[in-house]
Order: C-alpha cells, then structure tokens, then sequence
C-alpha cells in the first residue's frame, strides 16, 4: 500500500477541504484548482466528473455550491477509495456519490439527458507522447491511453440541452480541442488561457462548451500564475483565498 498524506487547499468562494491522497503517485495539481474556480454552477445543478481520482474538483465544487448534487467517477481502486474517505472527511456525503467505474461502461448506469453540467479534468497527453509515468495511477490519469478526448465528449449524452461542459485542456492542443468539441454538438462559449508567467506561452486553456447552443465565444482576460519573483500573482493568491 503506498503512503499517503493529509493535505488542505483552500479555494475561493469553497473554503477549505482536506485531502487524503497519496504522498508518491496520483496527486492532484494546478490544473483541477483552476478548473474548479472557473466552473460556472447553478443552485441545484446537476454535476458530473468523471475521473474524478480523489475528488478535489467534485469536493471544492460540493463545498462552494452547497445545493448542487455531484456525481463523480472514478474507475481505479485505490483512487476511489481515497475518494470515498475524502467525501466523509469534509461531510459532504449527502451532496456526492462516487461510481467506481470505467466512463465507457457509463450508459448501463446513468440515464442520457440528466445532467446540467459536466466537468473534467481528462487525461490529455497522447499515449504514445511525453513521459511514461512508472506510477500506474498517475499514467491513466495523465495519458489518453484508457480514453480519448473523443471518449470523453462522447459523455455529453448525459447532459441536457444547452448543458455545460468545462474542461482543462493543453493550450497547443486548443484547435483540437475546439474541433472535437464541435463534432460533438458542443460549442465553445467562454474561453480562458493560463500562462505560467507573463509574456511566456500559454501552457493551459480552460474551456466551458454548451451542448447544442448556437456561435458565439467570450475570451477572456488571460490569468497569469506566477509573477516576475516566482510568487503567485494577486489573482493567483485570489484564487487560492490567501
């Protein structure tokens, strides 16, 4: 078994959650803090994360959107265990459940048009590109080996009409992105690109789509991550309710 740690982190508008994940291995990053603050969620939503890994998007969104019912998923063991733990920690086992399962089996178990948002920090490198984790937790959840970006879309069936859909994607994989998504009735509403520092290249995009909804794109104002020190920005520390 490995060694896991207690971690908290705070979020805007959330407060603070705590974290049990593991102290080598899947842990979570950047990348789902942002995308929790930028979910855009309505009182009594109904949201689903696939992917979930130990639940720090779904557990930051339960905390910040008190009324919304979440319903995460996650198909490894070990991570949906450390899931299930999570949720009682932070009491909020009236507002989750956890599925432990594979999201290309999801049609047996959900019904299609139910949900008001999706959100979903997908495994975005390319299986056969960048390094391979020796960690297994961390390869499914870094590596499109298991699922593509296609796979992951294919999930709006489960949304309702004009549903949303908010991913965390790669910035150099932005065209593919939108092109995807669109193949897939999904249409690109709000978009925001993350740079590690000013006057650097974006190295992420967060993206909410509507399933079915006609053109039309707000871009918004860049979000910077680090300042000329290495600190975090204001925005930044903003985010992170420092």
């Amino acid at each position: 078994m490995r060694t896991v740690t207690r971690d908290s982190i705070s979020l805007r508008g959330a407060g603070v959650v705590t974290i049990v994940q593991q102290k080598k291995g899947h842990r979570f990053t950047l990348d789902s803090i942002l995308l929790a603050d930028f979910c855009r969620i309505k009182p009594r939503d109904r949201v689903l994360e696939p992917g979930t890994g130990t639940g720090i998007i779904s557990l930051l969104l339960a905390k910040k959107y008190p009324h919304v019912r979440i319903t995460a998923v996650e198909m490894q063991t070990a991570l949906a265990g450390l899931c299930r733990q999570n949720i009682i920690d932070n009491g909020l086992d009236d507002h989750m459940v956890l599925l432990e399962q594979d999201i290309r089996t999801l049609k047996g178990e959900l019904k299609a048009s139910t949900f008001d948002v999706i959100v979903a920090n997908a495994p975005y490198t390319k299986s056969s590109a960048g390094r391979q984790s020796p960690c297994p937790e961390r390869m499914l959840s870094r590596h499109d080996r298991g699922a593509d970006i296609v796979t992951w879309l294919d999930l709006r069936m489960f949304l309702k009409n004009k549903g949303r859909y908010f991913l965390v994607f790669p910035a150099d994989r932005l065209s593919e992105l939108i092109s995807s998504l669109r193949m897939n009735r999904l249409e690109p509403k709000r978009i925001r690109l993350v740079y590690p520092y000013a006057g650097k290249p974006a190295s992420l995009v967060l993206i909410e789509a509507v399933k079915s909804a006609g053109i039309g794109l707000q871009v918004l104002p860049p979000l910077i991550v680090h300042d000329a020190d290495s600190g975090y920005t204001e925005e930044m520390r903003h985010i992170y309710d420092l």
